[in-house]
């Protein structure tokens, strides 16, 4: 691409070109009423609203949205170039403390060039009733702080003197040169909502593709369209005046253009509770996302934007900024041939290039689909965000004679690109394919941590979109890796109910990912060990031990000295404990009565911990949990928990494993019920009889 912004296209359509060919258009910016709603006027509260102590549709909401209104219409700015500019305005009533959080709110706003988002207007107020009697606190200009991040700035306030029974009030408008993601709108939000409402008005010669997400009905869906004027003032010719001097005659002209509006609306909305094993929150949140498929003026050719796959695949490819810079690998020809040499097959030469990648680049922790400061230059820094690291990977293993090209992709925490609606702007991130003897190999090496032929939990979401020089293709970003972790407890148990021994731990796959990036988070070993004994009732480490953190082809495995206290129960000449003692779960963590999205695992799971508790002398088994084997029907998640005593010694299996990622809504209540099981399983102990 040439000059344009890569986050979002920047459309600065010039009116002279127009006007040229006698193209002007209009956009009438007038609110209509349809009689749904009327939006109320700012700071006119209704005292019924302070003085509601709860929702009567959800009495258990720590805030209630009142209403939530907002629209999008287009303009042109003095410069004559075409703009969007959305409006909000909401108020939410504040039940508990819980929801204060609801009162710090910040705005994301995105400059490019020359080119900066801009929000005006913005009026903030906290409204409570004192002695009867409403009283008002605007927010002070001078409380409202900006922060910088990459190409985002973002403003950011606390409403102030907010309490319980309080109602805040916000509005205000952005407006935007971005045209190539028109803002959406949300309709469900973590409190429930009375009214949520969004109206989006777009000329013709703006086609936006809609994708509409979540599970809620629109109470109101419209679809129409209405025809506008718009004034241009034309440049004309200038003329001599008598006398001297010149004068320039303008014209104006009233231009007509049909415009397109949509209104939608939601009305008594429920919150949108989360859950465990969700892959992404925005997937199932009722919403709408636009996006520009093309742009037609009159006497114009069409200008496509991800108008099909295809054409999706001959933009990144002639991209200046992705596809030309798979050309440009002269300063890593050298490097390749270093790392290559002695490699005789393939398979080793890709694994070679990748390590080095691995180790060479630090990932600044940023998902991007270009690489505006080319690779030569994150090279020499030797840090980038993922496409950076990742097209330089790929042109690395091109210059070693491999079939390597990128995959613009959605992380999970990005939500789902849906393949039957052809993007660029859903797309987040970039990872590398490789095929080797017709096998198929996805390559991040943001990662530190992942081998060979593992992706980043984050990157498995979906399908991910592979630019090549033919029509582009589709790969499933999948995996057969495992999670796996295998625990080993070894404990005596003392008269008062403590427990001293080691634990051996052993994590392979993602778990063995999982563990090494919980290390490197902390500054050291002893850092780590701190934190888990702090996070972890009970538990004091006496010495450790923790071998291969380093070598990520191999499990990473640890030994703890532990002694544990806490965990059991002394009623008269008795102790009790739960025999799982960390691995305990305690509470369901499945709580929803109707699950309307699936439950994602991401991966393959396999869990096994083995128990073997020494009695004290003078006590006896009173009585165990009984064995039990507890599986859904398709036996996709199988759980066995076996316990045996012999002699002074209780010896406890458990095992679970996970060999299918999805569950679709309709098998939630069977999924519910077995981790129900489970979890009254768990709570079972055993007990111990003094006998002398």
């Amino acid at each position: 691409m040439s000059n344009h912004s890569k986050e979002e296209y920047v459309l600065t359509l010039n009116l002279s070109v127009m006007r040229t060919l006698f193209s002007f258009i209009f956009l009438i910016m007038t609110s209509l009423s349809f009689g749904q709603f009327t939006e109320p006027k700012f700071g006119k509260i209704d005292e019924a609203d302070l003085a509601m102590t709860k929702y009567e549709n959800d009495t258990t909401a720590e805030a209630l949205m009142l209403f939530d209104y907002g629209t999008t219409k287009f303009i042109l700015s003095p410069e004559e170039q075409f703009q969007f500019v959305f409006e909000r305005h909401f108020r939410i009533k504040i039940f508990k403390k819980s929801a204060f959080r609801l009162a710090d709110f910040k705005f994301s706003l995105y400059e490019s060039g020359a080119s900066k988002e801009k929000i005006t207007d913005l009026k903030a107020v906290t409204y409570n009733l004192v002695d009867g009697k409403v009283v008002k606190t605007k927010l002070d200009n001078d409380n409202i702080f900006e922060e910088k991040s990459n190409n985002y700035y973002i403003e950011k306030f606390a409403f102030p003197q907010v309490k319980e029974g309080s109602v805040i009030e916000l509005s205000y408008s952005i407006t935007s040169d971005f045209l190539y993601n028109l803002r959406g709108w949300t309709f469900q939000y973590s409190i429930p909502a009375i009214w949520s409402q969004y109206i989006c008005e777009i000329p013709e010669y703006f086609i936006y593709r809609q994708t509409a997400k979540g599970y809620l009905p629109f109470d109101i869906a419209i679809n129409d369209r209405f025809e506008g004027k718009f004034t241009v003032l034309s440049r004309g010719e200038t003329h001599m005046m008598p006398g001297g001097g010149a004068r320039t005659q303008n014209d104006r002209y009233d231009i007509r253009v049909n415009t397109s509006r949509q209104i939608l609306a939601t009305k008594n909305v429920p919150a949108f509770i989360s859950e465990p094993n969700i892959d992404c929150e925005d997937n199932y949140i009722s919403s709408i996302e636009y996006e520009l498929a093309s742009i037609k003026f009159p006497n114009e050719p069409s200008k496509d934007y991800a108008k099909t796959w295809e054409s999706v695949n001959d933009q990144m490819k002639q991209d200046e900024d992705f596809g030309q810079l798979l050309k440009a690998d002269g300063f890593i020809k050298d490097t390749v041939k270093f790392l290559i040499k002695d490699k005789t097959t393939q398979l080793e030469k890709a694994s070679s290039i990748y390590s080095y990648v691995q180790k060479k680049m630090k990932w600044n922790g940023l998902y991007k689909i270009w690489s505006t400061k080319g690779l030569k230059k994150p090279y020499a820094d030797r840090t980038g965000s993922s496409s950076e690291i990742n097209l330089l990977l790929t042109v690395m293993l091109k210059n070693a004679g491999l079939d390597a090209t990128p995959v613009l992709f959605s992380t999970r925490d990005n939500g789902t690109a849906l393949s039957a609606f052809p993007t660029i702007s859903k797309f987040n991130s970039v990872l590398t394919r490789l095929v080797v003897e017709g096998k198929i190999y996805l390559l991040d090496a943001t990662s530190e941590f992942c081998p060979f032929g593992f992706l980043p939990a984050n990157d498995i979401n979906g399908q991910g979109r592979v630019i090549n020089e033919l029509t582009g293709d589709w790969v499933n970003l999948e995996t057969k890796m495992k999670f796996s972790e295998v625990k080993n407890y070894v404990l005596n148990i003392t008269p008062e109910g403590n427990f001293t021994g080691f634990i051996k731990e052993s994590y392979d796959g993602y778990g063995g990912i999982y563990y090494r990036e919980s290390i490197d988070e902390e500054k050291s070993n002893d850092d780590y060990i701190k934190i888990l004994q702090e996070n972890t009732k009970g538990l004091n480490v006496l010495g450790y031990s923790i071998s291969e953190k380093d070598n990520i082809y191999k499990p990473l495995t640890d030994s703890l000295n532990v002694e544990i206290t806490d965990r059991a129960e002394i009623i008269g000449d008795k102790i009790l404990f739960q025999p799982m003692l960390f691995e305990t779960l305690e509470k369901n963590r499945y709580t929803l009565e109707d699950r309307k999205y699936p439950v994602n695992y991401n991966y393959p799971i396999s869990e096994t911990y083995l128990f073997e508790y020494t009695i004290p002398d003078g006590y006896q088994v009173e009585s165990l949990p009984k064995p039990a084997v507890m599986k859904l029907p398709d036996n996709s998640i199988a759980v066995y928990y076996d316990i045996k005593n012999a002699e002074n010694k209780i010896t406890v299996v458990y095992k679970r494993s996970v060999t299918k990622i999805l569950f679709l809504p309709e098998e939630y209540k069977s999924l519910k019920e077995l981790y129900n099981q489970i979890v009254n399983k768990h709570a079972e102990s055993i007990i111990l009889r003094k006998t002398i």
